[in-house]
């Protein structure tokens, strides 16, 4: 492991997370993007909130399953006193939370992070999120997802409906899209380009 490093770029995306703001940020490639959400989320699943689900979504099924190694990789490096892997029943039986490559399940807050496939064409994309009620969304790589605009505009109302329900009961909810910069000439890319220009841009004013 090595030292988190804050900059620009991470100290922006994490206040707006803060604040429960959905975010989409466009970084340069190895300049800790990705590391930088997951560590955000690891501080949710562990201690942020609890009975909360987290959908991690990336361009490919692996990424969005590495994403969710990267996390367990970076509870180990916690202290023992603060992984908070595992509980204990009355009678000193160990308790274990549901742990898979697809998922994984806080053991004593109830907290659960799932990973999504990715989409083969229109249909799947369509039927990816819909229904499923998610108050915390990481979307990695946004521009080249196939599909993006579909799964986007379908997977909206459910999470909007989970992440009402969390900020009236004062838990954090929130979007956030990450991506390096992609190609105009795909659908994906030029989608993922037309919502960052949509987007309202950050100032350190904030």
């Amino acid at each position: 492991g090595v030292p988190f490093i804050l900059h620009r770029g991470n100290l922006a995306m994490i206040f707006c997370l803060m604040l429960n703001l959905n975010t989409i940020a466009i970084f340069p490639r190895q300049t800790g993007k990705t590391q930088s959400a997951l560590a955000w989320y690891m501080y949710l699943f562990n201690f942020g909130t609890n009975n909360a689900e987290i959908s991690f979504l990336n361009k490919k099924f692996e990424d969005s399953k590495m994403n969710l190694t990267r996390i367990k990789a970076i509870r180990d490096l916690l202290p023992s006193y603060l992984k908070m892997d595992q509980v204990f029943a009355n009678d000193g039986t160990k308790l274990k939370g549901r742990n898979s490559v697809e998922t994984i399940q806080h053991p004593i807050n109830g907290n659960k992070i799932r990973t999504v496939p990715s989409a083969r064409d229109v249909t799947s994309a369509a039927s990816l999120m819909r229904g499923r009620t998610t108050s915390i969304i990481y979307i990695d790589e946004y521009a080249f997802i196939k599909h993006n605009k579909v799964i986007y505009l379908i997977m909206v109302p459910a999470w909007n409906t989970a992440a009402m329900n969390a900020r009236m009961n004062h838990k954090p909810y929130g979007m956030l899209i990450t991506t390096t910069p992609g190609m105009l000439a795909t659908d994906e890319g030029k989608y993922c380009h037309d919502v960052i220009d949509q987007a309202t841009k950050f100032s350190e004013t904030w």
